[in-house]
């Protein structure tokens, strides 16, 4: 029986509840004449390799919105990466954080399609740590500034002295989930790294209490949703110390986590 195959190609960003988080996603779709028992036979076939209500859920919910009737579902299968199917084609991969679902169903009476889904499996990357889920990003702003000083607002990474209204200006809404600072104290006191959002300060940031001259350090960390900002919102970073505190070479460094 003559086959007529053709692929498509999208990329998504998503996540599946509990199991899936989606990384990218393509679909490819071959089209064949087949019989209602052909169909049948193929439909028993992939039976042993059938995925979780919750998989089956979402894709379900996925491919409807690429205009695939969910009713005309004959089988949701997880792909063996051993044997790949011809339509997919992955280069520069590390398959051991995939997964991939092949969905079959009719397109008419007389007419299947295949679809693949390909996702990245949480449950194994969740052994590699410090993840990130959904879209977010983490991105960090450079703060600093190499003479003596007591008090004042640092520089940007690009030297220039930023001050209430001037720092870096977001592109995305996110959150500040982190700080870090290296100083060195030519006269030892009470200091502390000011994070400036719109020219107010925020309630997160670096504490020293040492009167010891020398090299010290600082870093903090929150989660996000605490310390929330938006697209347009200024950045900058102040060093305010104690009377007669006196220290150089400041480098801050902000985490923030963009969605």
């Amino acid at each position: 029986m003559n086959k007529k195959g053709r692929t498509k190609l999208f990329a998504i960003l998503g996540i599946c509840v509990i199991v899936i988080l989606i990384a990218s996603v393509f679909i490819s779709a071959e089209n064949a004449s087949l019989s209602d028992s052909e169909i049948q036979d193929i439909t028993e076939e992939k039976s042993d390799n059938s995925v979780s209500e919750d998989v089956s859920s979402y894709v379900k919910d996925f491919v409807e919105q690429k205009g695939v009737n969910p009713d005309e579902i004959n089988n949701i299968s997880k792909v063996d990466f051993e044997s790949l199917p011809k339509e997919v084609n992955i280069e520069n991969v590390n398959n051991a954080n995939l997964a991939i679902y092949e969905i079959n169903y009719n397109k008419s009476d007389s007419l299947q399609d295949k679809v693949f889904v390909v996702t990245y499996a949480v449950e194994k990357l969740a052994s590699q740590g410090d993840i990130i889920i959904s879209q977010d990003k983490r991105e960090f702003l450079n703060f600093g500034i190499n003479t003596e000083v007591s008090s004042g607002f640092l520089n940007t990474a690009t030297g220039v002295e930023g001050s209430a209204e001037r720092g870096y200006v977001m592109m995305r809404g996110g959150s500040i989930t982190g700080i870090s600072t290296s100083v060195d104290f030519i006269n030892g006191g009470d200091t502390e790294i000011i994070i400036y959002k719109n020219g107010n300060p925020v309630n997160f940031g670096n504490a020293f209490n040492s009167y010891l001259t020398g090299t010290s350090k600082d870093y903090d960390i929150q989660s996000k949703g605490i310390v929330l900002f938006e697209a347009g919102d200024t950045i900058s970073a102040y060093v305010q110390s104690s009377d007669g505190t006196l220290l150089t070479n400041v480098i801050t460094l902000i985490e923030i986590t963009t969605n």
